[in-house]
């Protein structure tokens, strides 16, 4: 069942001039797969994207939709709208909409002197009195000049004023002829509206069915639960797209007691171990929003700037949650002394100065990464951990490593360095290969490279 709404896009030959056409637009259904993955507009109401509208007009306005010969004689002139209120009927994307309608005639190609003899073609089908009135007086702007103009053509007229042209049948006196050498009079008269754009901008605005489409794919969409249960909760989740994935963050706020609600909702759509936070396909979120157990919106969709996706938080008790630290490790300021005492440890030799020493650090710490990756993987691959920039006062060890005394802060830097997505979200799946795993311990020793702040688990 489609929940949203777009609009179809089409355009018709105009009623007085079928060699132009006008674009016409109704609202239909649309699938939140079509909308996900294929960028169809989901039209959520009157004025609900505030730039939709703004990217309508800059698509309609660009060059290349102007045609090129006529741009210079002014008939590809800028098409505007006034923003007006909110609570204004129509919305301003109708009224944008509308606008085209109106001011725009749309077609694939058309040279200047087609666009003469066209309206050359419609003065002699519509040849009347008050037609040519309107033309004599707009070539001939002064009265004086009128009448001398009137008189050339039949010396009997007698016009002593501007009410005695009208007087006489000027369809009968004058003839197109007359009008030669005036071009522009001729098409500003025949033809009503001297607004042009090429039909194939359309097809940069809509899919191939037509419907409005501006971006190649939508990856945020906001969930809210419908009431279909009588111990129904309000609960929202913030949807972003992964790969072929959609990862689904709840918004609890403050709300301990929505809890239960999203573990359950978790446990039924997930793919993964996510308690609260999780995965799902593309047909378990199509399946959600068809049943309309979910509502879908999109309040981050903005046609102006990049797409960013809305942040999903949750209130807790700090001292109910445990975050975890890396501790120190030796670096440059550590003494060569200190140094020595660490590779005698691993039966390294100590011989060499202090950048030597700091340099046989490095690769014995890259070859302890290596032999103990798989174990962090394990336990990375487990729990998924989210940075905080300051560490709060209480803080854990992570629970791995405990054996590797003297490098054990150092290895784990090394792998959270290598793991963290956006320097935010530490995970096993992500990898970041800047450093190879020497370069790495090097750029560590060096303070070239540093982590700072806690770990937090999350579902």
């Amino acid at each position: 069942m489609n929940t949203l709404q777009t609009f179809k896009l089409w355009l018709e030959p105009d009623r007085d001039i079928p060699e132009f056409r006008r674009l016409r637009w109704a609202t239909v259904a649309v699938s939140i797969h079509d909308v996900l993955l294929h960028g169809v507009h989901p039209w959520s109401g009157p004025d609900k994207h505030s730039t939709l509208p703004e990217a309508m007009l800059r698509n309609v306005n660009e060059e290349m939709a102007r045609l090129p010969e006529l741009v210079q004689f002014g008939y590809c002139g800028d098409v505007n709208v006034y923003s007006g209120y909110a609570w204004d009927k129509p919305s301003r994307f109708d009224r944008v909409l509308q606008a085209i309608h109106e001011h725009v005639c749309f077609v694939d190609d058309l040279t200047y002197l087609e666009l003469l003899n066209i309206a050359k073609t419609r003065l002699r089908n519509q040849w009347t009195h008050s037609m040519v009135r309107e033309m004599v007086r707009d070539a001939h702007p002064g009265f004086q000049d009128l009448r001398q103009f009137l008189k050339s053509k039949d010396k009997q007229i007698k016009l002593s004023s501007y009410e005695d042209v009208d007087q006489y049948d000027l369809a009968g006196l004058l003839t197109l002829d007359d009008f030669e050498q005036r071009d522009s009079l001729l098409i500003s008269h025949g033809i009503p509206v001297l607004n042009f754009r090429r039909a194939s901008l359309l097809a940069k605005v809509t899919d191939e069915q037509g419907r409005l489409r501006l971006v190649p794919e939508i990856r945020h969409v906001t969930l809210t639960g419908t009431p279909l249960k009588p111990d129904y909760a309000h609960v929202i989740w913030h949807v972003a797209r992964e790969g072929s994935m959609w990862r689904f963050r709840p918004d609890i706020g403050d709300a301990h007691a929505k809890r239960k609600h999203y573990q359950e909702f978790a446990a039924r759509w997930r793919t993964d171990e996510g308690r609260l936070c999780f995965t799902t396909t593309m047909e378990g979120l199509v399946e959600m929003v068809d049943r309309q157990i979910v509502e879908p919106s999109f309040p981050s969709l903005n046609y102006n700037s990049a797409e960013h996706a809305p942040t999903a938080g949750a209130v807790v008790d700090s001292s109910h949650v445990k975050a975890f630290h890396i501790g120190r490790y030796a670096q440059a300021g550590t003494t060569g002394d200190q140094l020595k005492d660490i590779l005698h440890q691993y039966e390294v030799s100590m011989t060499g100065n202090k950048d030597q020493l700091l340099q046989k650090l490095a690769t014995l710490a890259a070859s302890k990464y290596r032999e103990r990756l798989p174990e962090m993987e394990r336990f990375f691959s487990r729990n998924r951990f989210v940075r905080m920039r300051s560490a709060p006062s209480s803080v854990a060890e992570l629970p791995l490593l405990d054996d590797l005394t003297y490098l054990r802060n150092l290895v784990l830097t090394m792998y959270a360095v290598k793991h963290l997505r956006g320097d935010a979200i530490l995970e096993a799946s992500h990898r970041n290969n800047t450093y190879t795993e020497d370069e790495l311990a090097h750029a560590l020793l060096a303070g070239k490279v540093s982590l700072t702040g806690a770990f937090l688990r999350v579902a």
